[in-house]
């Protein structure tokens, strides 16, 4: 299995690393502009094969990426500190068209996996251009979202965020939604094992704080640090195992919808099974009237942003 990920900076690199430690790929190709750098991260990550299974590891320009079977887009200008995921269509737009082309020079039908954000919109961008079938392009879309969303409720209520089954759904940014009307704990809704619980939570509008840390913890990394890689990391490397191992595990990412709520073509993250063709299938939620508005809401808005660029 090869993988190629264009964009070798820290969150291609992380997905570089996470993907050597599971050890599911037997070449992984890093591509940038930045030919030292892609070379310098191949070289340094190469050094640990001795420790890991095995897999040759290639830095440098486009023709690297050759017959990929799974081709990663990482590239793009980067979410700076204030500013929404949206405001970065225009210039990435552009790049991701370039990219999608220059790929598909190198390799015929590789599945392709978009990390670069605003990710449902360049996920609609890569479908379009590439003209591959929508469940052959997938964005990462709310897989982090909902890792957080998991891991804010865990350390809330004490348990191990594997035990946590919640869902951030709709766009990968301001207008996402969580599906709190399915959450649950060991198949007990959270709603039921809040009211059976014997902590006492401070006052009222805990799931709202919740929700609000989930939503905002980018910004808060950004400001911190500059950037997020290492959850994003993770996740996509989650991702890529189901791939892989065609397991049709269950993960929130963004692939577009034919139609939706009359939204024709639009991007967006829901729970779907995954294997080793794609999205094999889109799994039916049982949300309420407000979060079935809210995800409205969220397709509308990342149609509107389709709409700026679509032309």
């Amino acid at each position: 299995m090869k993988i190629s990920i264009i964009g070798a900076g820290m969150v291609g690199a992380s997905i570089a690393y996470a993907t050597m430690m599971k050890g599911i790929a037997d070449e992984i190709a890093l591509i940038d502009v930045n030919i030292n750098l892609a070379e310098g991260h191949a070289l340094d990550l190469s050094h640990g094969n001795p420790y890991v299974k095995p897999v040759r590891i290639l830095g440098g320009d486009y023709f690297l990426s050759k017959n990929s079977d799974i081709v990663i887009i990482t590239a793009g200008r980067s979410q700076k500190p204030g500013e929404s995921r949206l405001q970065l269509i225009e210039s990435n737009a552009e790049l991701m068209k370039n990219i999608v082309k220059k790929t598909l020079s190198y390799s015929k039908s590789p599945l392709l996996l978009i990390v670069s954000n605003p990710v449902d919109v360049l996920t609609w961008v890569a479908w379009k251009v590439s003209g591959l079938p929508s469940h052959r392009v997938i964005g990462s879309g709310t897989t982090l979202d909902t890792a957080r969303l998991r891991q804010n409720i865990a350390q809330h209520c004490h348990l191990d965020p594997r035990s946590v089954h919640a869902y951030v759904i709709g766009e990968h940014g301001d207008s996402e939604i969580v599906s709190w009307s399915t959450a649950n704990v060991g198949g007990i809704p959270l709603e039921t094992l809040c009211s059976a619980c014997t902590a006492s939570c401070e006052g009222s509008g805990v799931f709202e704080r919740i929700f609000e840390d989930t939503k905002n913890a980018a910004y808060k990394i950004i400001e911190k640090k500059d950037a997020t890689y290492f959850g994003i990391g993770l996740a996509v490397v989650r991702i890529l195992e189901a791939i892989i191992g065609d397991s049709h595990s269950v993960l929130t990412i963004s692939t577009v919808h034919n139609e939706f709520e009359g939204i024709k073509e639009v991007p967006f993250s829901v729970p779907s099974v995954l294997g080793r063709n794609g999205v094999e299938r889109i799994l039916p939620l049982k949300l309420s009237e407000k979060e079935r508005a809210g995800l409205i809401k969220s397709a509308l808005t990342i149609r509107k942003a389709i709409d700026t660029i679509s032309k």
